[in-house]
């Protein structure tokens, strides 16, 4: 094993193109438990290869298969991983996690790219003392596996200092849910693991990722943003007006004009419209399914689909005899 030392003078910018090495885990039943173990040893075991970049767990989207991606700063680093000893010995252990009878079970291959989708995360910086890399990336594996046993964990993402000018560790976990998210953070577990982690660091910040339309959703019950899919949603049901009334409208006024030109002014009528006055109109008539209360019936969110796919109808049939 190379010292942290050693890794974070490797990684280091590079004109090279970025390259993954990734192994996808189907699990037998009863080897959740086993696997947290092995994709932690996993990332850190690729951690102390050149070139490594970052390491990322991601579940599919049935939930029993998880991607570990490993990625690197060029190809040849990736095929020096993929070479190792290391790395063989990894795919010899992940034989033991899956149903022998499944041929499909343990395979190299692309994670989906929308595997993360619907997730919350929580991003972490942290500025390690010096000398103390070793010993961090050593409770980095155990506060790993202790988040993993938690329900709704959906991954997480570690990464090292790119270079001296940005010294700080990023890590980033992703939960299924805010509330599941909030339960790991404010969980016994947890500080005590970070009681370990003042003597190793000088410094470190956490903050919760923005969600897809940060500034525009009220934070609901659990202080956290509303679903993106809800806010998709309502984006979709302000933004499909405002474009068939352009192009009814607008577009014949902007004949002359080169397309690039009539479409960028297009874009800032839309994104004005949107921002002011028609997305706070619309989320405040809906802030009761976006945001609802703790004690909101069990129907509400049933409600809420169903009045904007409505609406949805409406807009469609309205807007068609403009064609």
């Amino acid at each position: 094993m190379r010292s942290g030392d050693h890794l974070m003078n490797d990684v280091t910018p590079s004109a090279a193109t970025p390259a993954t090495a990734v192994i996808t885990v189907r699990l037998r039943a009863g080897a959740a438990a086993a696997f947290s173990a092995w994709q932690a040893k996993a990332s850190l075991a690729a951690a102390a290869f050149p070139g490594f970049i970052s390491a990322e767990t991601i579940p599919e989207r049935t939930g029993v298969a998880w991607s570990v991606v490993h990625c690197f700063r060029s190809t040849a680093d990736v095929d020096a991983w993929r070479a190792s000893a290391a790395y063989r010995d990894l795919l010899s252990d992940a034989r033991g996690l899956v149903d022998p009878g499944d041929a499909f079970a343990l395979r190299e291959d692309l994670p989906e790219a929308s595997a993360t989708e619907g997730a919350v995360s929580e991003i972490v910086t942290t500025l390690v003392k010096p000398g103390k890399e070793r010993e961090y990336q050593a409770w980095a594996e155990r506060i790993h596996l202790a988040e993993a046993q938690f329900p709704g964990y959906r991954g997480g993402f570690l990464q090292p200092p790119l270079s001296q000018q940005q010294p700080e560790w990023t890590t980033l976990v992703r939960f299924a849910t805010p509330e599941q998210l909030d339960a790991w953070l404010n969980s016994a577990q947890r500080a005590s693991l970070l009681r370990e982690h003042a003597a190793l660091v000088e410094s470190w910040d956490h903050r919760r990722a923005p969600s897809s339309f940060a500034g525009w959703f009220p934070e609901g019950a659990t202080s956290n943003a509303p679903p993106a899919w809800k806010q998709s949603m309502l984006v979709i049901l302000v933004l499909f007006p405002i474009v068939m009334l352009e192009l009814r409208f607008l577009d014949p006024l902007l004949g002359k004009l080169n397309l690039a030109g009539a479409t960028f002014i297009g874009n800032v009528i839309s994104v004005s419209l949107l921002a002011w006055p028609f997305m706070p109109l619309v989320i405040g008539r809906m802030t009761w399914w976006i945001a609802p209360r703790k004690d909101a019936p069990a129907w509400t969110n049933a409600a809420g689909v169903g009045l904007v796919l409505a609406l949805y109808a409406a807009e469609i049939v309205l807007l068609s005899r403009l064609a």
